[in-house]
């Protein structure tokens, strides 16, 4: 898995914005690296935008000089619908990853704000997300990646993510599954030589996707829905990133608790077409 090289990372511009999350730091600020810093305003009648501009271009440097010591910094301002704006940088600048804010829902509850929620159904690269209000964290500890794996053909691209970023963190890497009864009255939920028996059959399944791509990875495979079970080992182990694919709800799990690496379906479907043209020439 290769290094983030080229890296988008959308400012808002708002007093709330904190310091990255150490496993973020970890990820993207690095000498290989360059970031770019974009700032999306949307168009208004009044707003002059040669010396608004001059002014963002200020903010985004006094960002850049907080928060970055090893990465190349690139500053943008591109004015427009937000979500438009920056797919739009993303696919032009062929970005290895994006970070960005999860934002909130429009009515406050537990959900991703509507721009992280339409990048993420589009983006052709790994999303980082931030939350808006996270834990302190320990740093005289190394904090795990927690990986959660789904057998919906997300399973590969997010094992191997998860495993280049446990390494690129020198962390400990902890693969998660979920078992969801399918029914009330499913024998798993009152039978435990059953549950037990599932929940082996399903260890061994991922264990031996981990043979192939994370080998030392320990791998824990927990009943119930994939949100409450990814919750509470995210929270168990202290998780300071989660890898995850499939469906955005799971990504709920990790909310303030750490940071998120997805990786989406557009990002699935380009590494399957890259197999499949590779597999073509080879032919």
């Amino acid at each position: 898995m290769p290094n983030y090289n080229r890296v988008l990372i959308p400012i808002d511009l708002t007093p709330r914005m904190g310091r990255l999350t150490p496993a973020v730091q970890r990820l993207i600020d690095t000498s290989e690296a360059e970031i770019t810093l974009l700032h999306v305003v949307e168009p208004q009648p009044w707003l002059s935008r040669n010396g608004h501009a001059a002014r963002l271009m200020s903010e985004l440097e006094l960002f850049a000089q907080r928060q970055f010591r090893g990465a190349r910094i690139a500053r943008r301002i591109e004015w427009g619908r937000p979500a438009d704006c920056i797919l739009s940088v993303i696919r032009a600048g062929r970005m290895d990853a994006m970070l960005m804010s999860a934002g909130t829902s429009p009515e406050g509850g537990s959900a991703l704000g509507p721009v992280a929620a339409e990048v993420l159904a589009e983006a052709p690269c790994p999303v980082l997300l931030e939350w808006d209000v996270t834990p302190p964290v320990n740093r005289a500890r190394t904090h795990p990646v927690c990986c959660a794996i789904e057998f919906d053909g997300s399973e590969e691209a997010v094992l191997r993510e998860a495993a280049w970023a446990a390494a690129k963190m020198e962390a400990p890497l902890k693969v998660m599954g979920s078992l969801l009864p399918s029914s009330p009255r499913s024998a798993m939920l009152w039978n435990r030589d059953e549950r037990e028996l599932e929940v082996a059959i399903a260890e061994s399944r991922i264990q031996s996707l981990c043979d192939r791509w994370a080998p030392e990875a320990k791998v824990k495979v927990g009943v119930g829905p994939p949100s409450a079970v990814y919750s509470r080992a995210i929270r168990l182990h202290g998780a300071g990133l989660m890898v995850a694919g499939g469906s955005r709800e799971n990504l709920l799990a990790a909310e303030s608790a750490c940071p998120v690496l997805y990786v989406g379906p557009a990002r699935r479907s380009k590494a399957e077409r890259s197999m499949e043209f590779a597999v073509a020439r080879g032919a």
